[in-house]
């Protein structure tokens, strides 16, 4: 079905084309109906979208965005309520917030009304979207085989996908915002590391952890970047696509092109083409630098260490209310030493800023490979205790690359309408964010007339 997107539900509250309170009401019920989605909704939001309808009608003076409903992953501060990361051992020990998360504030000041929290993967650890202590969440294609949704954001994707909501906050480590995205057929957005404030988020790796919007269309993260970033919309911003014939794309003919699923071959294959018709410049060259962000993630992992440095009192005394899968990640980062994570620090350091040079040196607006080198897996196939770990890896391979290097990403679903979902991820270096909004945006418009 053709979704709304952020953008077009405002317009719809503000010429009064449809009530908030009924929009809320419709959504709401799809929200009842779906399956494993949620872990909470708000028990609220009817009588708050009543009250926007009464002050809309009183003529009173309302932000732009009023009465748009999201959903916020099941980490992100809520004043009132619990976050408990997809956990359960956290029930008894998380404090009621008191206020919200810095990035969720803005959107409340904004009149945007929290349909209610999602699930996730486990304290945000896995590529998977599997979580055992709340009911299973498949991603939207192919229901009938149960295939992943993707993770962490996994509720987060598919309260999208499934019509629920236009736009949804999530976070990403090492792709939890465009493996979700990518397996359910959305729009998912990395921020630059430290872009977006991290108060109020549980943490993961306080040196990758970055929030970021999923949503309908590209159009709809900007408008939830730029409330996310604190700014105060009086009217809603536009966000000016690229030129096809400005742009210059690096297709980079390295590991994260190894061992694609054929579907997900021939799905990027063809979007090259039209790209490329539509007087795109591709080039296509090797990047070494990419892939020494590969063997980094596989074999000098950032994150193992932070986590274990968070979780370890707590996974001592509570280990047994843990995800076994998570806990048996978070344990490895036991074997990290503190000498060796700086290590691994400066080497990301250096990383950062080889990619950094390899790009300006190529003259190029954007990196275009796959998001996920493979279709979504079933979950069948994640019950296997010696292919978990191989799955898992294999969904977060290509977006890691951009944690490494400290970028920004975006996942573009660029599939056929109804064939198996495949993300197209373009991504730059750090802080070129609004650069490659614009260059996503310019790509979404040519998919979108292809």
């Amino acid at each position: 079905m053709q979704q709304a997107t952020i953008r077009q539900l405002a317009q719809q509250l503000q010429q009064t084309e449809i009530s908030c309170e009924q929009l809320i009401s419709e959504r709401l019920a799809r929200a009842e109906a779906s399956s494993g989605t949620f872990t909470r909704l708000n028990p609220e939001i009817l009588a708050q979208a009543a009250a926007l309808d009464q002050q809309r009608q009183r003529g009173a003076a309302l932000g732009p965005l009023a009465g748009v409903p999201l959903t916020l992953k099941d980490l992100f501060d809520v004043r009132g309520e619990q976050t408990l990361a997809g956990s359960v051992v956290l029930r008894d020990k998380a404090e009621t917030a008191v206020q919200d998360a810095a990035v969720v504030e803005p959107l409340r000041d904004a009149g945007m009304l929290f349909l209610g929290r999602t699930t996730m993967s486990e304290f945000a650890f896995s590529g998977m979207g599997l979580n055992p202590h709340y009911p299973p969440l498949y991603s939207v294609w192919d229901r009938a085989n149960g295939r992943l949704p993707g993770g962490s954001s996994s509720g987060s994707a598919v309260s999208v996908a499934e019509g629920i909501v236009p736009g949804t906050l999530g976070s990403d480590t090492t792709g939890s915002c465009r493996i979700p995205a990518a397996f359910n057929g959305i729009v998912g957005m990395k921020p630059s590391c430290g872009r977006l404030p991290s108060q109020g988020i549980y943490p993961l790796s306080h040196s990758s952890d970055s929030a970021g919007p999923l949503a309908v269309d590209v159009d709809s993260c900007f408008l939830l970047d730029q409330l996310m970033q604190g700014k105060a919309l009086a009217q809603l911003p536009s966000l000016t696509a690229a030129e096809p014939r400005a742009l210059r794309l690096l297709v980079p003919e390295c590991g994260v092109l190894d061992g694609l699923d054929a579907e997900v071959e021939t799905a990027f294959e063809q979007v090259l083409q039209r790209l490329q018709a539509a007087g795109v410049t591709l080039l296509r060259q090797a990047l070494p630098v990419l892939d020494d962000c590969l063997a980094m993630f596989y074999q000098r992992s950032i994150v193992l260490y932070e986590a274990w440095a968070w979780h370890r009192e707590m996974l001592t005394a509570h280990g047994e209310a843990y995800d076994p899968y998570v806990q048996v990640r978070i344990l490895s980062g036991q074997a990290v030493s503190t000498a060796e994570q700086r290590r691994r620090y400066a080497e990301k350091a250096a990383l950062i800023e080889r990619f950094k040079r390899a790009k300006q040196a190529l003259g190029v607006d954007a990196l275009l490979y796959p998001t996920v080198a493979c279709l979504p897996p079933t979950v069948a196939a994640t019950q296997d205790a010696d292919k978990i770990g191989e799955i898992n890896m294999r969904c977060l391979r290509n977006t890691s690359t951009v944690n490494y290097f400290n970028g920004c990403g975006m996942s573009l679903p660029c599939h056929a309408a109804s064939a198996a979902p495949v993300g197209l991820m373009l991504s730059s270096q750090w802080q070129d964010d609004d650069h490659l909004l614009r260059v996503a945006a310019g790509v979404e418009a040519l998919l979108a007339d292809s």
